[in-house]
């Protein structure tokens, strides 16, 4: 079964289907911007960790915990970025036996194209909802984040 036809069957209380297709969209439609502009090749993971570094850079340690994967995931991602010339890893100035993590020219390049495609996105789901129900949404997507989060310890 194709995904509109699912979403078609799914009875209107389900809203997994919606929510999931609008990420995938905007995600996809992420990516596509992203390569228009000559940054092709990236991945979700790779878009969600840029926004969190500078130029002074960030422990890979602080970096998992920020993003919610595991130290090893990170530096795999780390890894991957630094071949690709998005980031490099240096030696943190406050302890000289842990690595920080920083955009490199490219990688501010990045996530300046980052911000301007979420700018673009902002706007397309603007004229698509209107603002007020585009501020609505975001108001509902907050309240359903908070409701599903698990308890905090």
């Amino acid at each position: 079964m194709n995904e509109e036809a699912a979403r078609k069957a799914a009875p209107p209380s389900d809203f997994a289907p919606a929510v999931g297709g609008a990420q995938r969209a905007l995600v996809t439609a992420m990516m596509a911007r992203l390569a228009a502009r000559g940054f092709e090749g990236m991945t979700p993971a790779f878009a969600s960790l840029i926004p969190l570094l500078d130029a002074q850079g960030a422990r890979p340690t602080a970096l998992a915990q920020r993003s919610g994967v595991t130290k090893q995931a990170m530096s795999q991602l780390v890894r991957e970025l630094e071949k690709r010339g998005y980031v490099e890893q240096a030696t943190d100035p406050t302890d000289t036996r842990a690595k920080i993590v920083r955009l490199t020219e490219r990688g501010v390049a990045l996530r300046a194209a980052c911000v301007e495609v979420r700018g673009e996105l902002q706007k397309m789901a603007a004229a698509a909802l209107g603002a007020d129900e585009l501020a609505r949404l975001q108001r509902d997507l907050a309240r359903l984040q908070a409701a599903l989060a698990p308890p905090a310890d």
